[in-house]
């Protein structure tokens, strides 16, 4: 299987009074991850997220314990999960992420899979090095999600003994959240109260989200346009 080299253009999404925002400690990130036959089928049944706790893969420990498939951003290792075999861990800093699969015994790297991380405030990916052998890398609009998320895809290797890839990644600011009707009557007694910032509408909150499709190149083939194998 071709190695493909992959960099991720940094993408602006939204254009908006909105800030860049230089760290993401304390985003949410909705995670998930598909299984794959070496034919390119999945193992599971549509809809089915190993990242979900509730799916028996998710050990003590991670941020994705006891949790359908999300984790705050913060100082653990956000989201892991086994199959006896690799260790699959995504750790998130305020302005990397990493992805790691770690091998287990001598079964590891046979199991081919795509991992995909979505939060609608994370704006693009950057690729800062990468020791993974057979992968492709994405960012852009799944079925899985519904905005632009980042993907890793590893095809399985003979020989595997386990890989990392380290990626930069940029955010803005969430938009402030509105005021309650009682905080507004507390404040209006105020001659420095100021008006409820509400919510964009246009963006939605960080959850959970089905999967779509059932072939591994199904999933890759949605990630569209910025980035480019070389």
């Amino acid at each position: 299987m071709k190695k493909f080299a992959t960099v991720l253009s940094i993408a602006i999404l939204s254009i908006s009074t909105r800030t860049m925002w230089a760290d993401g400690i304390g985003l949410t990130v909705s995670g998930i991850l598909t299984l794959y036959t070496s034919g390119q089928n999945a193992l599971q049944p549509v809809g089915t997220n190993y990242l979900d706790s509730a799916n028996g893969g998710v050990p003590a420990g991670y941020g994705n314990s006891n949790t359908d498939g999300t984790a705050v951003i913060g100082s653990g290792i956000e989201f892991g999960v086994t199959n006896g075999s690799d260790l699959l861990t995504v750790d998130y800093t305020g302005t990397t992420v990493t992805v790691t699969d770690t091998c287990l015994n001598s079964s590891c790297g046979t199991t081919p899979f795509t991992v995909a991380m979505y939060s609608p405030y994370i704006t693009g990916y950057s690729l800062v090095s990468d020791d993974f052998p057979d992968i492709a890398l994405g960012y852009g609009t799944t079925f899985a999600f519904p905005g632009d998320a980042g993907a890793l895809t590893f095809f399985g290797a003979s020989g595997f003994t386990g890989g990392s890839v380290t990626l930069d990644y940029t955010s803005i600011t969430p938009p402030a959240p509105a005021a309650t009707p009682s905080a507004l009557r507390l404040t209006s007694f105020s001659r420095f109260a100021s008006p409820a910032v509400a919510v964009d509408p246009t963006v939605p909150e960080p959850s959970t989200f089905g999967l779509v499709g059932t072939g591994l190149l199904a999933v890759t083939g949605l990630i569209r346009g910025r980035f480019r194998a070389q």
